[in-house]
């Protein structure tokens, strides 16, 4: 049996090789004349005591490569060795996977509807104890590629420059805003060198959010950070974050990576009037203003704008809330007009109709959808009424304005 090794993910640091190489070009000044004279006789002097330090470290690499070479000798004997190919496994043994790999400090977490996963520890090894094999695959060991009977392997390899991949994530609920419909769950999967794997990950929905995995597989030697993803994906958005590294490999939305998302509303106007009602009562009251302000980069509510779904790469989606305070009238309509001014003068509509924002039944909200670098907008709301018994009718109030600042 062989012992195991854990290769760091990044490549090897030539440190220990690296001293004639740095010494050289100090070296080649001195031969050439350039370094003055005092200078060069103490650059001898280092580099003399560098070069015996260099021998020392030379030695100690080499003999360093030899216990490896001799290590991978023993381990590809067919004698006692089996080399393998297998699919992307789940790992239920944490124990066993957990002294393979090393914690993911510095991973990022992919951000989607019902989704907040982070890749938590990730490893390579270049063979598995048998052991280790059955502990992680819940296999037994395979036979001997040199056994002429069923002796069972006591090292498996995963064939020429490739190497054993572990990996553990887990994801919760990232608690969306504003809320995803129920006919929106969203699928994720284990992703092998950009294919699926046929490995099962339940999706994602509200209620049942968490949900965690190891994954074993085999990749190629010092694997790039896509040989090993977990994707998400909803709708037409698709994320995805490397079991390798914890990076960010794809997203409909890089702004959900590169800014807060965040809304200050300052100088927020108030409306408050109140208009004939003519039939059932004297007079309808309102009272209203801008409650606050949200940025997604998706939505598929009604209340919210509808079937908005994801906004462009380049683009998000402003959820505006209004305190409207209004009476019931069966007379009379509330028409007021909402619209959205950008840096560069751009005026937008809201993506509602002016009904289902500030009808009888209206949700109160208005949704734009907005360039993602913007950093500042005005909204103004243009208060309007008019009466269902007298076409003539019309009250028109001064406009209110808010400031909104994205961070």
């Amino acid at each position: 049996m062989t012992s195991r090794r854990l290769p760091s993910l990044l490549p090897d640091d030539p440190l220990a090789r690296r001293g004639v190489l740095l010494a050289a070009p100090t070296l080649l000044l001195a031969g050439c004349g350039l370094l003055p004279t005092g200078a060069r006789e103490e650059e001898d002097s280092d580099s003399a005591d560098e070069r015996a330090d260099e021998g020392a470290a030379d030695g100690a690499a080499g003999n360093a490569n030899g216990a490896e070479a001799d290590e991978d000798a023993a381990a590809a004997d067919p004698a006692i060795s089996a080399v393998i190919e297998m699919h992307p496994t789940e790992v239920t043994d944490e124990a066993v996977a957990g002294r393979l790999m090393a914690r993911l400090e510095n991973a990022k977490t992919m951000l989607a509807p019902y989704v907040k996963a982070t890749v938590t520890a990730s490893g390579v090894v270049d063979s598995l104890t048998a052991a280790d094999y059955t502990a992680l695959t819940g296999e037994e060991p395979p036979k001997a590629d040199g056994a002429e009977d069923d002796t069972p392997a006591e090292t498996i390899l995963p064939g020429e420059r490739k190497q054993f991949f572990l990996a553990a994530w887990e994801s919760t609920d990232s608690d969306w805003q504003p809320g995803v419909s129920g006919f929106s769950p969203t699928a994720m999967d284990i992703m092998h060198e950009g294919n699926e794997t046929h490995l099962h990950v339940s999706q994602a929905s509200h209620g049942d959010a968490e949900r965690s995995g190891i994954v074993l597989a085999i990749v190629d030697r010092d694997p790039k950070p896509d040989a090993m993803a977990l994707r998400a994906e909803i709708r037409d958005g698709i994320s995805e974050i490397s079991l390798v590294d914890g990076s960010i490999l794809r997203t409909p939305s890089p702004a959900l990576y590169e800014r807060e998302l965040g809304v200050e509303i300052t100088d927020a106007g108030v409306v408050d009037t109140k208009v004939p009602d003519g039939f059932a009562q004297e007079f309808m009251r309102l009272r209203g203003t801008v409650k606050s302000g949200l940025l997604t980069p998706y939505i598929d509510t009604y209340d919210h704008g509808g079937n908005l779904f994801w906004a462009d790469e380049d683009e998000l989606h402003l959820v505006v809330t209004l305190d409207w305070q209004i009476d019931d009238s069966s007379n009379v309509t509330d028409v007021t007009e909402a619209t959205l001014t950008l840096e560069d003068g751009t005026e937008l509509r809201s993506a509602q109709d002016i009904n289902q924002t500030f009808g009888s039944m209206g949700s109160h909200i208005a949704t734009f959808t907005i360039p993602a670098k913007e950093r500042t907008a005005t909204l103004t709301l243009s208060p309007r009424f008019t009466k269902v018994l007298n076409k003539d009718f019309e009250q028109v109030e001064d406009p209110i304005t808010a400031t909104f600042t994205f961070s």
